[in-house]
């Protein structure tokens, strides 16, 4: 079938002696066979099956039957009564899973089991079973009437052989024109050669006596077929139905709906001795089956994300009754362009137009094909850009979408909640900016009818970005000239933490001035885009040009409670003096100051929480003297 724009009518040219049949014997018996085995000691299991029409009305199975048994001469030996097993309801599968079939045919069958001794004997045994009526509604005979007799022989002085079991029950129902592979075959447990052949059919019971306590006596009355029919060819056909001698397959292809009742023998020889036959008695439906196989695959039509996957495209096969695939991919530049799975994909050289083929169940009667063109484009790349700084001081950052979209294409932008930026949309977004420093997820929305998707970045605003150099701490004595510069910085701006005079404070000129007092010098630049960092240079007041030597002034703190360098101790620099101790971030920030210190400080800020392991700047100002400067590195926190 090519193409989407197909109906497909499923419908049933059924004959309607299946549906319609209100006879009080129209649903009977519909076949059976009769086969023992062989349990030592002269010991047979006879089994008896009855197959039955069991859909609507008839008669039901027998409770109870009564196999008869003969000896050479037809004289009745044993006749015992034997139980009903269970009912079993017979498969309707056609053997081809591609046919669909009518929904009203039922078979069942039910076994008749009994354990009997029967010591060897010249002339052997006949075990029968007779039952009436046959289905009226039977093609190839003219059912009027006619019964059944289920007969089977134990061979003269047999030694505990036993019969041929058949393997399989066979499909009750054949399509028309379709090809048959039916196994009719059967295994014998004592290695005996097997042939097979179509073979008559035995009348028995009567329809005012359908069920009689005791079989007739062999021979039994062949039942006649209606012709060109025969026994050896009981179903119209094109080719002819036949069975394999040697296998037990049916093949051929009927051509004629109706019931067809089939003799199925298969005979026993050792060393070319006969030695039993079992004759199975078997009804047939032929019945106009419609395909239920539908080829069809999934389109960039109907799923227009197939648009998007570029050079690589995944196939879905939307099939009914495929149980084999066949795909070819159409691309022309190579000869493994194909695959045998219902859901492949297949990257291309190349992009274009490709049509795509599909073939399900190939190489079987019922199979069907599709074709599809697929239009391959490279895939799309949504990426987020921006241009601007994203330094914390400047941002006002430009957001765009850039790469290969959709003409459909449209954006909507998410910033978060601490940006100045809500309910963005268009392929660009200016100005948008943060309210503190951190880093950023940004997302943007594509919403299109053929490739839709989210995009995420993450975007850092950084704070103090800026690499400068202020120079070194420097301690110097009273009244001696300190001298500052930046190197780094087109426009900077310098302040300390005490009021001081500056001669010229925005040039990037070395700096100097008078001091009395030691003092914290903080250095801000600024660089052409607004981006800033920061630095911080100490000048220490040395009350005398021979200042002590504190070289050896504690520089850890490993605040872990082990005893040692726990605690900062300044006593040796102190003096005993009251003093008063500051602590320094790397940027100058002041994050600790104690009045008065006692060496207790254990590494926290000024509100008790631990600092993290780092190295800091420690002031220790004993009256207008800055007695210390120098770091303090923490390698540890405190418990």
């Amino acid at each position: 079938m090519l193409g989407k724009l197909r109906s497909l009518v499923l419908g049933f040219l059924f004959f309607g002696t299946f549906t319609v049949c209100n006879e009080l014997n129209a649903a009977h018996l519909v076949g059976g066979e009769i086969t023992y085995t062989c349990a030592g000691s002269n010991n047979y299991q006879i089994k008896l099956r009855i197959y039955r029409d069991c859909n609507g009305g008839g008669a039901s199975f027998d409770a109870n039957v009564n196999f008869t048994v003969f000896d050479d001469q037809g004289n009745v030996l044993f006749n015992p009564s034997v139980s009903k097993g269970a009912t079993i309801q017979v498969p309707t599968a056609t053997g081809n899973p591609c046919l669909t079939i009518p929904p009203n045919i039922c078979t069942e069958y039910a076994e008749y089991v009994h354990t009997m001794n029967l010591p060897a004997r010249s002339g052997g045994y006949t075990i029968s079973y007779q039952r009436c009526c046959r289905n009226a509604t039977i093609a190839n005979i003219a059912s009027s009437g006619k019964g059944n007799t289920y007969t089977i022989q134990v061979p003269s002085m047999d030694n505990c052989n036993s019969t041929p079991q058949f393997s399989t029950v066979p499909p009750i129902v054949l399509c028309k024109s379709d090809a048959l592979n039916i196994d009719a075959s059967a295994i014998d447990s004592n290695g005996d050669s097997l042939f097979y052949e179509f073979c008559d059919i035995l009348n028995g019971g009567a329809s005012f006596n359908p069920s009689p306590a005791t079989a007739d006596s062999p021979p039994y009355t062949i039942i006649p077929f209606i012709l060109p029919q025969t026994s050896s060819m009981p179903i119209p056909g094109n080719p002819a139905l036949s069975i394999n001698p040697n296998t037990g397959f049916i093949t051929g292809s009927a051509n004629t709906t109706g019931q067809f009742v089939v003799g199925i023998c298969v005979s026993e020889y050792e060393n070319g001795v006969l030695l039993s036959k079992v004759r199975r008695d078997y009804q047939f439906n032929i019945t106009s089956c419609i395909s239920n196989v539908v080829a069809d695959m999934l389109t960039q039509i109907e799923k227009p994300s197939l648009l998007c996957t570029g050079k690589t495209m995944s196939f879905q096969a939307q099939t009914s009754g495929a149980i084999s695939y066949l795909w070819d991919f159409g691309d022309t530049t190579t000869t493994l362009d194909s695959s045998s799975s219902p859901s492949p994909s297949y990257t291309y050289s190349d992009t274009g137009l490709y049509t795509v083929m599909l073939v399900i169940n190939p190489g079987l009667v019922c199979t069907d094909t599709v074709f599809e063109v697929f239009n391959i484009y490279d895939e799309p790349d949504y990426l987020i850009k921006y241009s601007g700084e994203s330094c914390f001081e400047a941002q006002n950052l430009l957001f765009y979408a850039e790469g290969s979209t959709p003409i459909d294409a449209s954006f909507e932008w998410n910033f978060g909640n601490l940006s100045n930026t809500f309910g963005a949309t268009g392929d660009s977004v200016p100005s948008v900016s943060w309210s503190i420093p951190g880093d950023y997820t940004v997302q943007m929305i594509v919403s299109s009818l053929l490739c839709p998707d989210t995009v995420y970045d993450t975007i850092s605003v950084v704070q103090w970005s800026v690499n400068i150099d202020a120079g070194n701490d420097t301690s110097i004595v009273r009244n001696d000239t300190a001298y500052l510069d930046v190197t780094f910085g087109s426009f900077y701006e310098w302040f300390s933490d005490k009021p001081v005079y500056f001669n010229n404070p925005r040039r990037q000129d070395p700096q100097s001035w008078q001091y009395e007092d030691s003092t914290t010098y903080f250095a801000i630049v600024t660089d052409e885009l607004g981006c800033k960092g920061i630095d911080t240079v100490m000048i220490y007041w040395l009350p005398e040009l021979n200042a002590p030597d504190f070289s050896n002034v504690q520089n850890v703190i490993t605040a872990n409670a082990d005893g040692i360098n726990d605690v900062l101790d300044l006593s040796e620099v102190s003096f005993g003096e009251s003093c008063t101790l500051r602590v320094l971030n790397r940027w100058g920030g002041q994050v600790y100051q104690q009045e008065n210190y006692n060496d207790t400080w254990t590494g926290v800020n000024s509100n008790g929480n631990h600092l993290p392991p780092a190295t800091y700047y420690i002031l220790l100002q004993c009256g207008k003297e800055l007695r210390y400067s120098g770091p303090i590195t923490i390698i540890g926190r405190g418990l």
